[in-house]
């Protein structure tokens, strides 16, 4: 049975004030702050379900995955779902019916951590590049290295083709951009410090070399940006080049092949820093910001704070100084020398600290959506550092967890929060399910956000309602939203005083006026 959210029928002008006494789905919700609109992807690691939730907490969509611990989902532009494990990768549409799967085995590797969604319907896969103890010293390596292996990172970008089956159409390896100092006979052999462009081979002392954990693409660069948990690094690379000049030191767009563009966390890694420059400390979620005021820059989640703080967690901003994707020293060390933006607030009496996963997402306000893994937590902070809104995943292991309740297993790799306007949302009808949750009461009073002053309103006046066509105001009105029944925006339209209903099934509607920074909220009808 389909569930109308009724929670936008409630046109006071009186802001309600959460109460914090719920433990799981919306815990929190300050009405008097504007949140970043849109829905909420989530997929519970241990759990084979998929949901889109709105702001008030409630399922506008629910899909299935295939197979144990998918952690990876991309909502895509197409109104598909694009999910992954280590072993297996599949598209459904916004039905859940399965339109593409591949076993990964057949492509000859498994994939590890996060995946990359490119526009032209490709994505880009981590795979750990494994060597020998005996392979990687005849290449430089220091003989006192402690284990037998040797792993290092290959980035793949898959196509996938027809219904099963799929090329790869390009590749990268670490392994053709090292560097070392310890070995003088080898072809690698050089001055670290005068080659920030190549991984040192003898830094550090781990078998995982790099731990890649999270990588993510820009478009309008053809750039690529990645995180090297065990190196306290993030990196971007070309993506314009073939395969074969991504194992060289040259070619491409950017003419260094598939060598480091830039850098940036932790300069003691290529001998321009020692262990107080560190900026990054375990770090995830490296990603372009792709809208608002901050576009362009990149955001991260960093697990161990400013870098040596262990006991919490922070998010940052990073402004790489880049001019059309070319990137500047300064002092042998690649800029900036800080962070742009931070923040390692309290959340709901708790520092914020996860020693694992986790990430960060900055949105078309502004806001920053932050998902703390292990917590199941996924919390909304405006650009003053306030938190706003709190929600506690009430799912895992396939099951629903009851209100009051602690969860046990509700962690998320991966959260993202997808504008009300996203180009994947159009022509899809919302299903909405209502909470996961057994009750929630702050769910129950979550309105958008209204006017606190309703001046403007007082005389304003919508008809005719019920309308077939157009609905006249008897002011200018700066923004006008007509949203479903669902929440989903189907019309919008600025500076007027009506809006035509026409292209509309007949049923019922939401309208929203914005002036200024205020706004209200009436419910009509089409006939």
């Amino acid at each position: 049975m389909v569930k109308i959210n009724i929670l936008f029928f409630l046109l006071s002008f009186n802001v309600i004030m959460a109460q914090d006494q719920e433990t799981i789905g919306l815990v929190y919700n300050d009405f008097n702050k504007t949140k970043s609109e849109g829905y909420t992807l989530i997929k519970p690691t241990n759990d084979n379900r998929v949901f889109l939730i709105n702001n008030c907490g409630e399922v506008v969509n629910q899909w299935d995955a295939t197979g144990d611990g998918v952690s990876r989902s991309y909502f895509l532009e197409n109104g598909n779902l694009l999910l992954s494990n280590g072993t297996n990768a599949e598209i459904r549409d916004w039905d859940n019916n399965i339109v593409w799967s591949i076993s990964y085995s057949d492509l000859g590797f498994v994939t590890h951590h996060d995946i990359a969604p490119l526009s032209n319907g490709n994505f880009l896969v981590l795979v750990r590049d494994v060597y020998s103890k005996s392979e990687m010293v005849g290449h430089g390596l220091d003989v006192s290295f402690p284990d037998d292996d040797f792993q290092l990172e290959r980035i793949i970008e898959i196509e996938p083709l027809g219904s099963n089956s799929a090329n790869l159409v390009w590749e990268w390896k670490a392994f053709d951009h090292l560097i070392q100092d310890f070995d003088s006979s080898k072809d690698n052999y050089g001055v670290v410090a005068n080659n920030p462009q190549l991984f040192d081979l003898n830094y550090g002392n781990q078998s995982n070399f790099m731990h890649v954990n999270a990588i993510n693409y820009n478009e309008e660069l053809d750039q690529i940006v990645f995180s090297a948990r065990n190196l306290n690094e993030i990196y971007i690379i070309d993506h314009s080049t073939t395969t074969i000049e991504a194992g060289k030191h040259d070619g491409g767009i950017y003419g260094k092949g598939g060598d480091i563009l830039w850098r940036w966390g932790n300069p003691e890694v290529y001998d321009n820093g020692i262990v107080a420059d560190r900026k990054l400390n375990g770090q995830h979620d490296v990603k372009w910001i792709t809208e608002g005021p901050n576009q362009g820059k990149i955001s991260v989640f960093n697990n161990a704070g400013y870098g040596s703080d262990f006991a919490a967690s922070s998010i940052h901003i990073i402004d790489q100084n880049h001019t059309e994707g070319v990137y500047t020293l300064n002092s042998g060390k690649y800029l900036p020398e800080d962070y742009f933006w931070s923040w390692d607030g309290v959340i709901m009496s708790t520092v914020m600290h996860e020693g694992k996963k986790s990430g960060v997402q900055f949105m078309s306000n502004g806001n920053a959506l932050i998902n703390e893994s292990g917590k199941g937590r996924i919390t909304e902070v405006d650009n003053m550092g306030n938190v706003i809104w709190v929600y506690i995943i009430p799912a895992g292991n396939n099951s629903n967890y009851n209100q009051f309740s602690q969860p046990g297993v509700n962690e998320a790799f991966r959260v993202t929060r997808y504008s009300e306007n996203y180009i994947g949302f159009n022509g899809l009808t919302f299903n909405n399910t209502g909470i996961i949750e057994d009750v929630n009461s702050i769910s129950a009073n979550c309105v958008n956000m209204l006017s606190d002053d309703d001046s403007y309103y007082v005389n304003l006046n919508v008809y005719p309602n019920p309308t077939k066509t157009i609905l006249n105001f008897t002011k200018q009105i700066d923004e006008i939203k007509v949203y479903d029944i669902s929440g989903k925006v189907v019309l919008n339209k600025a500076n007027s005083d009506f809006v035509n209903l026409e292209s509309l099934r007949i049923g019922l509607y939401l309208i929203r006026l914005f002036e200024d920074e205020k706004s209200v909220i009436f419910k009509i009808t089409k006939n």
